[in-house]
């Protein structure tokens, strides 16, 4: 990679870095909503669309890049197209450990309490947990294996 495009990369890490901070702070720190059931912070649709757009974009990154890799160097790009199948693999095992039970919510009367959004949502959260859990224990394994060479 060129030190021009890295440069770039690292400054857009960084303004997406700084994003993610103040949209999190605005969430914490911007007030809530009166007349509420219950609290609501003002910012909560902001943060959950910013979420959105950085998991589109993550996703999208994750599937064109091995593309990309394909076209340029065809040998190597067997390692992308595992961690392809690795992540649906996870994501299958998500959507097999999901559960579309109804939710028994008092005083509720929005549309969201349905089994495809439940699933949905559950899917999402165990491959969080998962991948969550994996990088923790890549980065203890690849920090041990350093140690000892």
């Amino acid at each position: 990679m060129s030190n021009t495009l890295s440069k770039y990369l690292n400054i857009l890490t960084i303004v997406m870095l700084g994003l993610t901070a103040v949209f999190v702070a605005m969430f914490y720190f911007g007030g809530e909503i009166p007349n509420q059931a219950y609290p609501t912070p003002v910012y909560s649709d902001l943060l959950i669309n910013w979420a959105k757009i950085l998991c589109f974009a993550t996703a999208g990154l994750s599937i064109l890049f091995p593309i990309i890799q394909l076209v340029t160097n065809p040998k190597g790009a067997v390692k992308g197209l595992m961690g392809l199948v690795l992540l649906g693999l996870v994501i299958l095992v998500s959507y097999s450990m999901s559960d579309a039970t109804l939710l028994e919510l008092p005083g509720y009367t929005g549309t969201d309490n349905n089994p495809a959004s439940l699933q949905f949502a559950d899917t999402v959260l165990y491959t969080m947990y998962i991948l969550g859990v994996g990088t923790i224990v890549a980065i203890v394994v690849t920090e041990i294996i350093r140690r000892l060479r």
